[in-house]
């Protein structure tokens, strides 16, 4: 369009300026100005300077819930508190048997003594948070089932003296859940042999397929898993989790292949991602949705005195939201949802963290791995609980998809685990289901029924845990603000074209001057 735009002005400007020079008379400048405004008219060019908009100014930090209520406007923080920040990390979520394992880390430059206390009141660790290094990791296992409120005591020495505080550290331990679980192999290794004393060891109903040689199987069976099975690949058997090898691709038959895809979305699908996996598996990948793309072999994850785990080769190639991928240079990436349980462990060499001593880390590893691919799988549909400090009087906001049906009830549980439901809001749903708010009036524990189990969350006191807070905080009103700041700061804002109308009516004033003056040359 521009180009017979274009064309038709240069035309229209040569043929007056062929006219001019015919009369012999003046005005070839006027010609090219008024037809350049004709051009510029339809394509006004960027020469006024950018719109300034006001901005907000706020002071760091703020909760995510003052920045939601702020008005729909640009913010510009203004000042910082150069208060400490922690940044707090435990399970709340445990089996039994698994270690409760507490990890903190600050840039105060304040030394503290940790000491992590059990639900009675016991010692069970201790360690100095140096003023150096700011790191410090605290662990206990859990002996008994059920709610336990750890404390932490921060002892802090200041001019004054000596300093303590508690902090509280809710937990609650399930009984162990062993979902029957399938390993696959095509060939043996010290990687899967390690897997493999690891699932008999923690007491996983397991069955471990290795192919020796051509012809030759062996299959073990662990912690009581029925023998009797004779399809491993069916939809209705009693495997809740298939870990399967790569390069068993090529074993599997027409029907297998093609059942993949159903099998996913009723059970578990695990695959490990080898070295030179098949093409035929990689396309098979791709058709899930869930393609690879070839990455350079290195290493990843660990460090220190832990061993570091070989990459594979592999990197997911086109992400989804709500994908799960674990360490910034890709060590695991799934798809986990109601309609389907797919993923790929794209690492190799965790058996040397056994070998070296990091057998609890391992454990930590493969149990992680577990639970986001059987998060949509059994009886239970997960419930997320978008604050990391649920706080009493605060919004408090869980998503599921069990709450599709019936409207959950939130009940604050005393002693005897009974309590009157909250008022709640329906929110719009999310990637994680259905979603609603509640205010929790006290501090304490609290269970959500959505009609597919229970669920038990800690609200915490509103002081509890402020330098935790107030990290959270910062990082909140940081992410707020960059979302309102609009173009960075590094990058020129694009300028405004010229209005239309001011082009239109200098345009109005040269046509004027020159019929005034075609007038002047007539008389």
């Amino acid at each position: 369009m521009n180009f017979w735009i274009a064309a038709v002005c240069i035309g229209a400007l040569g043929t007056s300026l062929l006219l001019i020079a015919r009369r012999k008379t003046s005005g070839a400048v006027l010609q090219v100005a008024i037809w350049g405004l004709v051009w510029v008219l339809v394509n006004p060019p960027a020469l006024l300077p950018p719109a300034k908009t006001a901005a907000l100014p706020i002071e760091l930090p703020q909760s995510r819930d003052a920045l939601r209520d702020l008005p729909p406007t640009r913010l510009r923080v203004e000042t910082e508190s150069d208060a400490p920040d922690w940044q707090v990390d435990w399970p709340q979520q445990l089996s039994l048997g698994e270690p409760l394992q507490l990890r903190i880390a600050h840039g105060s430059g304040i030394a503290s003594r940790l000491i992590l206390e059990d639900p009675f009141g016991g010692e069970t660790e201790s360690a100095m948070l140096s003023a150096e290094s700011g790191e410090a990791i605290l662990s206990d296992t859990p002996k008994l089932t059920g709610r336990w409120l750890y404390q932490l005591r921060i002892e802090t020495e200041t001019d004054g003296g000596t300093t303590v505080r508690r902090e509280p550290l809710p937990i609650q331990v399930h009984a162990p859940k062993a979902p029957g679980v399938l390993l696959w192999l095509a060939r043996p290794g010290f990687e899967t042999a390690a897997l493999s004393r690891w699932l008999r060891q923690s007491g996983t109903p397991a069955r471990v397929v290795t192919q020796l040689a051509p012809g030759i199987v062996r299959r073990e069976y662990f912690n009581g898993l029925d023998a009797s099975t004779p399809q491993l690949l069916d939809p209705d058997g009693p495997f809740d989790l298939l870990i399967l090898d790569s390069h068993l691709w090529p074993q599997l038959s027409l029907a297998q292949r093609q059942g993949l895809p159903a099998l996913a979305e009723k059970k578990s699908l695990l695959w490990l991602a080898g070295t030179d996996s098949p093409r035929d598996f990689l396309d098979y990948a791709r058709a899930q949705g869930m393609p690879l793309a070839p990455a350079n072999m290195a290493e990843a994850a660990g460090g220190g005195e832990m061993p570091l785990l070989a990459l594979t080769g592999y990197q997911p190639q086109r992400r989804h939201p709500g994908d799960i991928q674990l360490g910034a240079q890709p060590i695991y990436w799934a798809r986990s949802n109601p309609d389907q349980s797919l993923g790929f462990v794209l690492f190799d060499r965790s058996h040397r963290w056994i070998t070296a001593g990091f057998v609890a880390d391992y454990a930590h590893l493969w149990k992680t791995l577990f639970d986001h691919q059987l998060a949509h799988r059994g009886d239970h549909t997960p419930v997320k609980l978008r604050s990391q400090i649920p706080r009493e009087q605060q919004r408090v906001t869980l998503c599921s998809a069990a709450f599709s049906g019936a409207t959950p009830k939130l009940v604050a549980l005393d002693n005897e685990g009974t309590g009157n439901p909250l008022t709640n809001v329906a929110l719009p749903a999310d990637g994680g289901g259905a979603c609603y708010s509640w205010w929790p009036k006290q501090p304490g524990w609290h269970r959500i029924d959505g009609g597919n189990g229970e669920f038990d969350f800690y609200v915490f006191p509103r002081e509890a845990w402020p330098q935790w807070q107030r990290a959270i905080a910062r990082t909140d009103t940081r992410q707020m603000a960059s979302a309102r700041l609009g173009p960075a700061a590094d990058k020129e804002a694009p300028r405004n074209p010229l209005p239309r109308h001011w082009i239109a009516l200098a345009l109005i004033l040269l046509l004027g001057f020159a019929w005034w003056r075609e007038r002047r040359l007539l008389r």
